[in-house]
């Protein structure tokens, strides 16, 4: 079955909702980890760490581990420690998530405008995006470090949509996370949260939230959502 969202804008998350990135942050982290003297953490600890961009995760990391540390140490060693070894081994482990492909390349067919809204700074989403060659899908992202105001605000997916050409009024936001939850509340827009990221929901009543366990399933999840929201326009 397939739908026609001409004019819709499709607004994705990309760390936890498109791809499986948490392999080559969790090595990334416990490299920068390892440089200062500490040990290791879990990559099932670090999974629900990530959506808040790399140097919030070093600060997770650091407080995991129990050591305190400052913002100068981060911009001086511990940032470009971690990026070093993150932009050498990028895609090395990571992947789209099973699903993904055969679905943006139906939404692809049904002329919706995809783009890209992710904390991670631009530089390493349009790495990722280009090594598992996904740029082809979305020729707009705009990464934490590209925007005035990152998720959880409202205005980061704005402006993403006002820079893919789209409309707010007939957009959806998908992510796997509460920043994500919170980012598409204060945009007012429908919300689509995937289980197998790296969050979970605030649990606060939100009508235009659905939620999915697979990729297969988004399709027909955006078609409700923009169908609910044609119809009450």
């Amino acid at each position: 079955m397939s739908f026609d969202f001409d004019g819709w804008t499709l607004v994705f998350d990309l760390d936890g909702t498109l791809v499986e990135t948490a392999p080559d942050l969790h090595a990334a982290l416990n490299h920068t980890l390892a440089s200062k003297g500490l040990g290791q953490i879990p990559i099932e600890t670090i999974r629900m760490m990530i959506g808040d961009g790399a140097k919030a995760l070093i600060r997770k990391g650091f407080s995991y581990q129990g050591r305190a540390v400052d913002e100068d140490e981060i911009e001086a060693t511990l940032w470009p420690t971690f990026i070093d070894h993150y932009l050498a081994n990028i895609t090395r482990l990571s992947a789209p998530f099973e699903g993904v492909i055969e679905t943006l390349d139906a939404l692809t067919q049904t002329k919706a405008i995809l783009a890209v809204c992710t904390n991670k700074a631009q530089t390493l989403a349009v790495e990722v995006l280009a090594g598992l060659n996904l740029t082809k899908y979305f020729p707009t992202c705009v990464g934490g470090d590209d925007t005035p105001s990152q998720k959880p605000s409202g205005l980061h997916i704005t402006d993403t949509i006002t820079r893919a050409g789209g409309n707010p009024a007939r957009a959806i936001m998908i992510g796997d996370s509460q920043t994500d939850e919170r980012a598409a509340r204060d945009a007012k827009l429908p919300f689509v949260f995937v289980t197998f990221g790296y969050g979970d929901l605030t649990g606060e009543p939100y009508p235009e939230l659905r939620v999915i366990n697979l990729w297969r399933d988004m399709s027909v999840v955006l078609h409700d959502l923009a169908s609910n929201r044609s119809s009450s326009a």
